[in-house]
Formats: C-alpha cells, sequence, structure tokens
C-alpha cells in the first residue's frame, strides 16, 4: 500500500517576500533578526525566542527560520524525507505564490520559485509530487492565468532517455494573501482542473498562516462580485446583510510595537478564506452535468476550531460572515458534498486534537474525505516531523475500522483517490 504525506512544503527563503519577517516582527526587530540569523547560533537564538514568546505566528516563522533558510529547496526535501521510516513514502510540496502579499517580492521570483521544485521533482520523480500555487494576481487575465496553469502541467520533465513525468498533479491556493476562491480570474482554471479531475488544496485556517499586509488593498477586496452567484460576496448570504467590515479593533501593545496595522490585516483576511466563502464555487461544480472539482479545505479549520468543536465549545466572535465553528462548517461541506476534502496538517502537531481525527474517521459520511499531512516545515518548531508522523501514525494504526484502520484510510487511500486526474 502506497502512503502519502498530502500537505508539505520546501521553498526557502528565497522563494518568500523580502519583508516577509516583518509580517510577524517590528520592522526594527525583524530587520535585526534578518542579519543576526545568517549566522547558525543567531538562527538558534531568534528561533528559540520567537517560538516561546511570539505565539502561534511566532512559532510558524521560527519553523521558517529553522529550515526555511536552507540552501535551496533541495536541501529541504531531503531534511524532510529522513524523518520517515517509509523510504517509499511519497510527499505533496504545496508552492506559493506570495509576490502580492503586501510584503515585497522574493528574491526570486515566483518562476523561480518553480523553476528550484521541479528540480527537485527531476531528481525524485516518484516520491516528490508538486502542487502548482496559484493567484488571480499572477496574471493579467483568467485566460492567461488558464493558459499558464496549462502549459507549467502539459511540459513534461525528462528523468533519462526513456521517461518522461508530469511536472505537477494539483493546484494550491491561499486566500488570505488577498483574494476569495470565487474570483472571477481564477475560474477558468478551475473549470481546466475539473474537466481532468485535477485537485486543489487551499488554506483554511483560521487566524492561521501567512496573510496579506497591504491594509488599503484588503479592506477594499472584502465585498467582490462573486461569478458563481451572479452577486456580491455579502448578498450571498441574504437581502439586506451588510458587508464584511475591516478590524478597526485596538491593542495598545501592537500599538507600540508598530504591529497594530499587521494584527487588523490578520484578523481581516479571515473573511478571504472563511468556509462559507467556498459555498458558491463548491456547488457551481456539484450541479447535474458539471464535472465535480475535488478541493480540499487544508487545516480542518485550524486546531483551535477542531478542539473547541469535539468539546463542544461555541467559542469567540469571529472574523467571518458566518458565526460557526470552522471545523463545524467544514463537516458540514464534506457531509453535502463528497468531493469535498480536508486534511489535518498543522493542527496534526498538537496530540490533542489526534482522539478529535480519529474520531471524525469513523464517521461514515466523513470517514472518505480526511487525509494526513503534516504541514512541514511550518510546523518544526511545535513538534519534529519525525515525532509529528510517528506519534499520529501510531494512532491512528490503532485505531481499527472494519478491515482496515485509519493510517490506511487517511494516509493512503484517500489521498490516492484525490489526486487521480490525467496527471496521477
Amino acid at each position: 500500500m502506497q502512503f502519502y504525506n498530502a500537505h508539505s512544503h520546501i521553498f526557502n527563503i528565497k522563494n518568500a517576500p523580502k519583508r516577509f519577517l516583518n509580517l510577524f516582527l517590528p520592522d526594527v526587530a525583524a530587520n535585526l533578526v534578518d542579519k543576526l540569523t545568517n549566522t547558525d547560533a543567531g538562527s538558534g537564538m531568534f528561533q528559540f525566542l520567537l517560538s516561546k514568546l511570539g505565539g502561534n505566528l511566532g512559532k510558524r516563522y521560527a519553523s521558517f527560520l529553522q529550515v526555511g533558510k536552507s540552501r535551496n529547496q533541495r536541501e529541504i526535501f531531503e531534511n524532510l524525507q529522513k524523518q520517515y521510516d517509509d523510504p517509499h513514502l511519497k510527499i505533496i510540496a504545496l508552492t506559493m505564490y506570495m509576490e502580492k502579499c503586501g510584503a515585497g517580492p522574493s528574491e526570486t521570483g515566483y518562476e523561480g520559485q518553480l523553476e528550484g521544485v521541479l528540480e527537485v521533482k527531476k531528481e525524485n520523480p516518484d516520491n516528490l509530487l508538486v502542487f502548482l500555487g496559484i493567484d488571480p494576481r499572477w496574471k493579467s487575465t483568467g485566460k492567461e492565468l488558464r493558459d499558464t496553469v496549462e502549459k507549467y502541467f502539459e511540459t513534461k520533465i525528462q528523468i533519462n532517455a526513456e521517461r518522461s513525468v508530469y511536472p505537477f498533479v494539483g493546484l494550491k491556493i491561499y486566500p488570505s494573501l488577498g483574494f476569495y476562491a470565487f474570483d472571477e480570474k481564477l475560474k477558468e482554471t478551475f473549470e481546466w482542473a475539473a474537466e481532468r479531475g485535477v485537485p486543489v488544496l487551499s488554506h483554511c485556517s483560521y487566524l492561521g498562516g501567512i496573510y496579506s499586509n497591504d491594509t488599503d488593498y484588503i479592506n477594499n477586496s472584502l465585498d467582490p462580485f462573486d461569478v458563481y452567484s451572479g452577486k456580491s460576496y455579502s448578498q450571498n448570504f441574504g437581502p439586506g446583510v451588510p458587508p464584511p467590515v475591516p478590524d478597526k479593533s485596538k491593542n495598545f501593545f501592537k500599538w507600540i510595537l508598530g504591529q497594530r496595522d499587521n494584527l487588523r490585516n490578520l484578523n481581516t483576511c479571515s473573511y478571504f478564506l472563511e468556509p462559507a466563502s467556498f459555498k458558491t464555487l463548491i456547488a457551481y461544480f456539484s450541479k447535474e452535468g458539471k464535472k465535480p472539482l475535488k478541493i480540499c479545505l487544508a487545516h480542518f479549520g485550524g486546531e483551535d476550531h477542531v478542539l473547541d468543536e469535539y468539546n463542544g465549545k461555541s467559542g469567540e466572535t469571529l472574523f467571518g460572515m458566518v458565526q460557526q465553528n470552522w471545523c463545524s462548517q467544514i463537516k458540514d461541506l464534506i457531509k453535502k458534498y463528497p468531493n469535498v476534502y480536508t486534511d489535518i496538517a498543522y493542527a496534526v502537531g498538537n496530540s490533542q486534537t489526534h482522539k478529535a481525527f480519529l474520531k471524525d474517521v469513523q464517521d461514515i459520511e466523513l470517514q472518505q474525505n480526511i487525509m494526513f499531512g503534516t504541514d512541514f516545515f511550518l510546523t518544526e518548531r511545535v513538534l519534529p516531523e519525525k515525532d509529528d508522523y510517528a506519534t499520529f501514525k501510531r494512532a491512528a494504526l490503532n485505531q481499527v475500522i472494519g478491515n482496515t484502520n485509519a493510517w490506511e484510510i487517511m494516509a493512503s487511500e484517500n489521498v490516492e483517490v484525490f489526486l487521480k486526474s490525467k496527471y496521477y
């Protein structure tokens, strides 16, 4: 049986925006950290401080320092491979278009990130499966975006004189960088993907991950036209429903540090990726006569929402149009649409979530739609990959379900169905 990690990253800091650190730290500190972490000793010190003092975002950036300053993507991939006891495990690496998130361009440019990952793919044609990150701002029109995607997918990599392989097997979107999944410029690409069975994976974790720090842009982009409903986003929720409102909360400590706008932008960007924002897209591709679009709403809504849903807690007021736990919303979508998936990436690093995941995989309505993934390397300061993988695998192997177990269902069977297409 073939096993997979359905959610990982191998890009490095040269592929990230030049002001990436400034998303997490005050400008003065970010500039200092960037210089000092060019040494192993300096990097280690700041990893420790961020992981202890910076909260969830701090841990994510500490992980970026620990692994992301590797020389290249090959080094990161080899680091990841070494942490598994299964040498044949296949790893899905998700590329990301981060050039328009209000933190400046990257050193390599997005195309440079793709060139780097394809070099690693050529050396590891069987164990590395790559998802192509897309963003409506990458190209000037929807047609140009669709044509670019098709060209990337169809241009095979020559492995040797006898063999060539498709470079990409899926698409990745990251809406909290400043767009909705229902953006009109993505529609032609999603039509192309549905026709060919190409899966789409979207970040979907409440207040977790990277966000857009372009305040004016995001505040003016919260209630756009939804190409699938033919209405503005807020009108999808009924007549007279007010549009999304940018976060204007006050935080004196963040203000002193020059980080108040960053916190506000992080909160506001949750509108772009809330599960409710995917409903019209999913419904459109589920109509009779349409090819369904396989889409994974990754992270199961985030570890806090997973635990709150499992423990029956109502939680706090949310930044979003729908005041409902995100894990619960994703479950509702899966139960209504069999082409909707989720993965347990990042959240799996908190062992308290394991009991929730193993309960959910016993639910016949959810069982075939939950996939194993870790979110390497953004989890390294939370739990090293080898421990993350081994701890959950052990628990899942012990969860017997019929004639199989949770590990075989989540790390093999479900992933293979999700991936199956012309390209895999």
